[in-house]
């Protein structure tokens, strides 16, 4: 059932392409890392939802599959791939909250300290993650190039 889930990646890929893709390249012609940064963010979300939808889809058809034809390996396998694209979905919201989490202690940090530039950089990501959880509707990655050498490195999960 490796085709269900090349179909979701590649379907992510597509979406993601078209929308973030266009916005990627108004951000880098209008020379607005943000938007550059956020339309990066949308095509590797989208992505990854597509991964997360094609491990599920894979995994449900083999456990279908494998009750019909009362093959047990079979199903198993199908219930491996549901609790992969389960541990996915868990492994990304639990990031999500961490990067909500680190921003919002970063902007009240800052505003502490009148640290403009730190308020200013933890808002963008926290926006950031906001759009492309609302352009998305899945999974959300973010894609950070640091601005400054000392800010804290944020990472993102991959599997």
């Amino acid at each position: 059932m490796k085709v269900l889930k090349k179909a979701g990646i590649i379907g992510g890929a597509v979406i993601g392409g078209a929308i973030g893709g266009t916005l990627s390249v108004i951000g880098k012609v209008s020379n607005k890392k943000f938007v550059d940064q956020l339309g990066s963010s949308i095509i590797d979300s989208t992505i990854l939802t597509g991964n997360i939808a094609g491990t599920a889809a894979s995994g449900a058809a083999e456990m279908i599959a494998g009750t019909v034809k009362k093959d047990d390996t079979q199903k198993n396998q199908g219930k491996t791939e549901l609790k992969k694209a389960g541990g996915k979905v868990v492994h990304n919201f639990v990031y999500n909250f961490k990067t909500v989490a680190d921003s919002g202690g970063e902007i009240v940090d800052g505003m502490k300290k009148k640290d403009h530039k730190k308020v200013v950089r933890s808002t963008k990501r926290l926006a950031k993650l906001i759009l492309v959880g609302a352009i998305t509707t899945g999974a959300v990655l973010l894609d950070e190039e640091e601005e400054e050498q000392g800010q804290q490195e944020h990472t993102t999960p991959t599997d």
